[in-house]
């Protein structure tokens, strides 16, 4: 019989499930531009199946601008009594916490991935923890979430205003062993038990918790009994944590907030924030028709050029006294009837849809341009004139695209205050443990 906090976490998470059914085909969409997969009906129809990377490309030429300089805050004391704490912590995330934060990815690659998979998706999030490694590490950490993992609370606009939100992860039966020698757990046996007769339930997941990489990618096929990830939903309140293993059926945690900060351990990083979607909107949702657009034009012209060097040859079959003997290859023999004009002849085809690419091109390489503010001397003034290759006409892109730059760092920072202030509390409640700092005589 489930107890009455599974039922709440179950119903929350099928509302959460409800809340993002037609969210998640979109997801789809943005993972194929991004992976350079066709997905626009004219281009499945053509044989040349050209992908142009460009909306991907500007995207992480940003995302690389943006990430190129390194963090710049400082952890800053509300009065005198506090400037020796203030220094002493700022030592200790510098030189302990961020260089150890190395879950998944070390800390800086993970502060990288964050900013592009949010102008991606429009927001992206991360969990915010204490860890406690194996190679002696003891400290605050965080950990990329798969956007296909979030299920947040029905209703809110943003993770500020939430009450709670649920968390998936995937995990191996060794970790469940692993809990039987912590404190602080329950029904941690029994979830053993049960999940010896299963399979990992994340190799037999529906498509619409895949990415589309890693459904075209990696094929998967159920794993023996006891072997394989299984499925944990953990649902953070602002209080209370709560863990559940789904393939099991029952909870093994359930705790007070451990930051004792009555927050959510969750930082989110917004690309676009939105009134009226707590996704926000992304860079690849702006930009998803245009660069359709652009792919189908180049396969659209490269089977036109295909076939106006090839193009269909019309043969009178009176005429032709062998039809095998019609062979279309360097120095063939065909053997016809009568005159050689009437035998065969090839389709004169109109070639003003191929003379139109060009500009068809350019016009939608400067759409796509102009909505990252970036510029391309290659594209003439008579295209679009805020993309020139005058002096005057590049001064001007360089001040828009640096002021979209500035606005991603922006939302960059914000994240990263979030985390640190939470990198901050953990510190300064849970390390119970002395820190070795190596300092020169400067920091001395």
């Amino acid at each position: 019989m489930p107890t009455k906090i599974v039922n709440i976490i179950k119903d929350r998470h099928q509302a959460a499930e409800d809340y993002l059914t037609n969210k998640r085909p979109l997801w789809d969409e943005y993972e194929n531009i991004h992976h350079n997969r066709l997905a626009d009906k004219i281009s499945g129809t053509t044989k040349s199946q050209v992908f142009d990377p460009k909306l991907s490309t500007f995207l992480m030429e940003r995302a690389y601008r943006v990430m190129a300089q390194l963090m710049t805050g400082k952890v800053r004391g509300i009065s005198k009594n506090d400037r020796g704490a203030e220094k002493l912590m700022n030592l200790v995330l510098d030189k302990y916490v961020v260089p150890n934060a190395n879950a998944q990815w070390n800390f800086l690659t993970k502060a990288r991935m964050v900013d592009m998979y949010s102008n991606i998706y429009g927001n992206f999030f991360t969990l915010v923890d204490w860890s406690v490694r194996k190679d002696g590490y003891m400290g605050p950490d965080t950990w990329l979430i798969n956007i296909r993992d979030v299920f947040p609370q029905v209703g809110a606009v943003s993770l500020t205003e939430s009450d709670y939100m649920i968390i998936r992860s995937w995990q191996p039966m060794s970790f469940f062993e692993n809990l039987q020698k912590k404190d602080g757990y329950k029904n941690v046996p029994s979830i053993i038990a049960k999940l010896k007769d299963k399979s990992g339930s994340k190799d037999t997941r529906d498509s619409t918790s895949k990415s589309q990489r890693e459904t075209n990618a990696y094929p998967s096929s159920p794993p023996a009994k006891g072997k394989g990830y299984f499925e944990v939903l953990s649902m953070y309140e602002r209080d209370r944590w709560v863990d559940y293993c789904v393939d099991a059926q029952l909870e093994f945690r359930d705790r007070k907030n451990q930051h004792d900060n009555n927050d959510l351990p969750i930082a989110a990083k917004y690309s676009i924030p939105l009134l009226d979607d707590f996704m926000g909107m992304g860079d690849y949702e702006r930009g998803k028709s245009m660069q359709y657009t652009l792919n189908s034009v180049w396969n659209l012209y490269l089977d036109a050029v295909k076939i106006s060097i090839f193009p269909p040859t019309i043969l009178n079959k009176d005429n032709m006294a062998v039809m095998s003997s019609f062979k279309f290859k360097p120095a063939a023999k065909w053997i016809s009837r009568n005159s050689i004009d009437n035998v065969a002849k090839t389709l004169n085809l109109s070639p003003q849809g191929v003379n139109t690419f060009d500009n068809t091109y350019k016009l939608v390489t400067s759409s796509i341009m102009n909505m990252f503010g970036t510029s391309d001397t290659s594209t003439v003034a008579s295209t679009d004139p805020n993309f020139g290759r005058t002096p005057q006409a590049l001064k001007m892109q360089s001040a828009r695209e640096n002021s979209r730059d500035v606005a991603d760092r922006y939302f960059m920072e914000e994240y990263l205050t979030t985390v640190m202030k939470k990198f901050v509390n953990l510190v300064s409640k849970k390390q119970s443990k002395q820190i070795l700092i190596r300092m020169f005589d400067d920091e001395i």
